[in-house]
This record gives C-alpha cells, structure tokens and sequence, in this order.
C-alpha cells in the first residue's frame, strides 16, 4: 500500500486503487505546454504580369544524339526513345512557352493581304483611283470646253442686246397690265353725287338745295376726274405698249440673225444667252459636267424648271405669233433659270 513521506513522496507498495504512473503518461505531461500563437501574415496581391515576353519552351540538356547513344547501349532501338523531353510546367510569373512559326503572317490562314492599285491616276488618302476611260472622259471635256469658249466668244459682245430685249419684255408685261381701281371708284363716287344732286332738286329750302348742290357738283367732279384720268392712264399705256412691240420685234430679228450666224451651235436659241453660257462653262470647269447637254440638263432639274420653261415659251411664242403676223419672236430662257 502507498504512502506519503514528509516530504510528501509517493512510498510503499502500489495500491490497485491508485495505479502506478506509466512511462508514457510521464512523457504526455511533460509535453503539455503552453501553446502561443504565431501571428498570421497578411497575404500580398498577386501582381499582373507585365511585359512578359514568350520564351522558347525549356528542355532537357540531353541532345537527340546523347538519347540514341544511350538507347543503343541499353539495348533499346533509337526510335523507340523520344527526341525531346515535354515542356516544363508553366511557374508563376513566368511567361508561358510559344510555339515558333516560322511562317509569314501574310501567308496564315484568315489574314488578307492589301491589295494595292497599279493603275494611272490619283492614288492618295481620300482620292479614288482614275476610271479606265479616264483619257476619253478628259478629252471630251476639253472638246466640250472649246465649243462653249467658241459660243461665249460670239454672243458675249452682245450681251446689252439681250439684256434691253429683256427688260422690252418686261415693260411690255407692266404696261399691259392697267389697274381698273381709279374706273370703279371714279364711277361710285359720280353715282354718290348723283343723289346729293335728287337731294337739292326736290328740298324746297334754299339753303339745303344750295349746300346739296355744291356737294353733288364735287363729288360729280372728283368722279369724272378718276374716270378721265383712267381712260388717258389707259390710252398711254397702249401707246408705250405697241412702241414696246416695235422694239422688241427689232430686238428679236437681231438676235435671230446673231443665232443664224453661229454655225452648227449645239444649243437652242433660248439657251444662247451669255449668262447662261458662263454658268455651262463654269459647271464644265468645277467637274460637276462633263459636256454641255449635262450641263444644261442639270439647270433644267432644278425646282421644275423645264415646265416652267416649257409652259413660258408655249405661250409667249402664241402671243408674238398673233402680234407679229404668225412669226414669234426670239425667246430667252434667261428669267427662268434662277443663275446667280
């Protein structure tokens, strides 16, 4: 049976209630320290790989040469032994092994090359290349050019005879046209007159007949004036007018025998004004036409134009047929051209 000394250490015998330590047990309590903590770093970011450039892949320092030396003396034949070792693994932050193709990156599959024009003309940012007929279409421009430098050369110097034949025409359309106002009101006012006049002839008072009477002879008066002076505004106007026809029939010979006198023009004689043969040639010049038809055509096209030059003509060549014994006069087509 144990015991305790004075000391009190463990004596005597071992008791089956109190076993005996064990050599392990021992060992377990000597072990059980105090455990401290280790404090726990923070983890860095990982870092974007930058201005990685590929490398060759990495092999083994042996030679295909070394393998096959080495496989004949094992016993083994040489092409049962690879030629190169796998590539290594990829580490981090390292550039990843590319394969190297030697082939141009014009010949791989999926890449277009440019294709660049060899042909005569303008070949710079923004310029398209010449068309194949571009010798043809220049020539004929400059053809075009000649013939409207030709007619500008013959009907420019009577570019005042066009210009008065114009105005002709318009004061003929102004004197034409008589308003009939002073008529109307000349002829109301003599009928407002002639009731004063009934008013003083049947008053039996002398001064009402007086005061009627001398406001009917007013209003009589300032009446017959606006009828007089319509019917003399009138006669003028007939006679400026027929002066008006006169001229423009001397006009309209001249300018027919200037358009006789151009051989083989290429326009009609409406189209033969200079101002109007400056804008074809000016339409030539800045490329938008090449010859003179375009040119004309393009004028034309513009807010209906032709009808309205159509409908215009039609019906002043029927108004100066009937005035100058069935032969009209010369039409100029300058008016309706809008030129500016």
């Amino acid at each position: 049976m144990s015991d305790f000394d004075d000391n009190w250490q463990l004596t005597g015998s071992s008791d089956p209630a109190t076993p005996d330590i064990q050599p392990h047990q021992i060992e377990a309590q000597n072990a059980a320290q105090p455990v401290f903590q280790q404090p726990v770093q923070p983890v860095q970011p990982m870092q974007p790989m930058q201005n990685v450039q590929p490398q060759m892949p990495v092999k083994q320092a042996a030679e295909p040469q070394a393998q096959a030396a080495a496989s004949q003396q094992n016993g083994a034949p040489a092409f049962q032994q690879p030629l190169a070792q796998p590539y290594a693994q990829p580490m981090y932050q390292q550039p990843v092994a590319q394969p190297y193709n030697s082939q141009p990156m014009y010949q791989q599959p999926g890449f277009q090359q440019p294709v660049y024009n060899n042909q005569p003309g303008m070949q710079g940012y923004g310029y398209p290349a010449q068309p194949a007929n571009y010798q043809y279409i220049e020539a004929e421009r400059e053809k075009n050019l000649n013939e409207c430098a030709r007619m500008i050369n013959h009907f420019s110097p009577k570019v005042d005879l066009y210009q008065e034949y114009e105005q002709c025409k318009t004061d003929i359309a102004r004197y034409s046209r008589q308003s009939v106002a002073p008529l109307v009101w000349g002829i109301l006012v003599s009928l407002f007159g002639m009731i004063f006049v009934y008013s003083a002839v049947t008053s039996n008072s002398q001064d009402s007949i007086i005061t009627n009477a001398v406001i009917a002879g007013v209003l009589v008066l300032f009446g017959a004036g606006l009828v007089v002076l319509f019917v003399l505004k009138k006669i003028h106007n007939k006679k400026k007018t027929e002066a008006l026809y006169v001229r423009l029939g001397e006009l309209s010979t001249e300018l027919n025998l200037l358009y006789n006198g151009f051989s083989n023009c290429v326009l009609p004689p409406e189209f033969t004004d200079p101002r109007i043969l400056f804008k074809i040639q000016s339409l030539i010049i800045s490329g938008r036409c090449v010859t003179i038809n375009n040119a004309v055509n393009s004028l034309l096209s513009l807010q209906n134009t032709y009808m309205r030059i159509n409908m215009a003509r039609t019906q002043f060549l029927q108004d100066t047929a009937a005035r100058f014994d069935g032969k009209p006069a010369f039409f100029n087509a300058v008016r309706y051209m809008n030129l500016r």
